[in-house]
């Protein structure tokens, strides 16, 4: 069962519990911060539109083994805030790596799950996404791989994803994992993968 938009709006107004990453103690956050009255208004269906905040390009190798992993060097290519009506030319066949504007805070009882919208698919970018854990905690940063031949530009507050919340059934396992918040890279240093 999907969470509806009336409750999702109460639970970025009245905030949600989640735990702090660095204490452990639980503290009350929006369950989307960052996000204008016109993204709320403008909820279709059960979803909540996230904006393009920055885009990152990954540079050198990766090295993902069981115990130990070593993810690209990232070069920050644009962001919102040193750009805001900033407009990038992404060319057939460029991989980046996009992360909204909008910070996420999940509760323990709740995953999300993301998706890119329709007008970059029928644009040839499809986006690489996931399932957001409980208790994550940050801004969401995905993979894209322009399809197409020809550029598309895209334009920094871009509406990119949309996001949809599902209560859990039981109880689940709070996220504790390294890309807890912003982070987008392991800049190419070793650690270990848990």
């Amino acid at each position: 069962m999907v969470i509806g938009p009336d409750k999702i709006v109460e639970m970025i107004k009245n905030g949600v519990d989640v735990e702090d990453p660095l204490t452990h103690e639980v503290i009350h956050r929006p369950l989307i911060e960052n996000i204008g009255d016109e993204q709320l208004e403008g909820i279709e269906g059960t979803t909540v539109d996230l904006r393009l905040g920055a885009i990152y390009r990954p540079r050198g190798v990766a090295r993902l083994m069981r115990d130990v992993r070593i993810t690209p060097e990232v070069e920050k290519v644009m962001d919102i805030e040193s750009d805001p009506d900033g407009v990038y030319s992404v060319k057939g066949g460029e991989y980046l790596l996009l992360q909204t504007i909008e910070k996420v805070n999940l509760p323990f009882d709740l995953f999300a799950y993301i998706r890119p919208r329709t007008t970059l698919i029928r644009s040839g970018i499809p986006l690489e996404t996931a399932f957001i854990s409980p208790n994550y905690q940050g801004k969401l940063t995905v993979g894209m791989k322009h399809q197409a031949k020809e550029r598309v530009d895209i334009q920094m507050g871009f509406r990119i994803l949309c996001i949809a919340f599902f209560p859990i059934d039981g109880i689940a396992v709070p996220y504790r994992g390294v890309w807890q918040g912003d982070r987008v890279s392991t800049d190419g240093k070793e650690e270990r993968p848990f």
